[in-house]
């Protein structure tokens, strides 16, 4: 992965390899780089995700597991913002999330963007999604 840049970084309660794999077949131009388990030194995390890095759109990211007990509390305080340019690929990205997730907001239109939704997809993650009108 390239240095000298903000990468996104994931924490998962126990579902980060769950959680990547179902991102990278989501989103177009994505793939999974790498992905490392936790071996027997940490018994609570054994066959749980140390590290995973992969792309999604292009972008890289990172994730891990903690214990159900360690993990940070998911937060819409932080969101992943994607502006689309197909309102079809909108369409299908947002129902997929939303399916298993929670909708925040819309999709609706708003200042320059005719669709902008807001949801917390079955992870934890947030989406912040927008579509420009042409």
């Amino acid at each position: 992965m390239e240095q000298d840049r903000p990468i996104s970084f994931f924490s998962f309660p126990g579902t980060a390899a769950a959680a990547v794999n179902f991102y990278v077949q989501l989103f177009p131009n994505s793939g999974l780089i790498e992905l490392t388990y936790f071996g027997d030194e940490q018994p609570e995390l054994t066959g749980k995700v140390y590290n995973a890095s992969f792309t999604l759109m292009g972008q890289s990211f990172y994730a891990l597991d903690f214990t159900p007990k360690e993990a940070p509390p998911a937060s819409w305080q932080t969101s992943q913002f994607i502006e689309f340019s197909d309102t079809h690929l909108f369409d299908r990205i947002f129902t997929t999330l939303a399916s298993s997730g929670h909708v925040l907001m819309g999709p609706e239109p708003i200042a320059q963007f005719d669709k902008a939704a807001w949801v917390t997809d079955q992870f934890g993650i947030t989406w912040q999604l927008v579509h420009r009108a042409a």
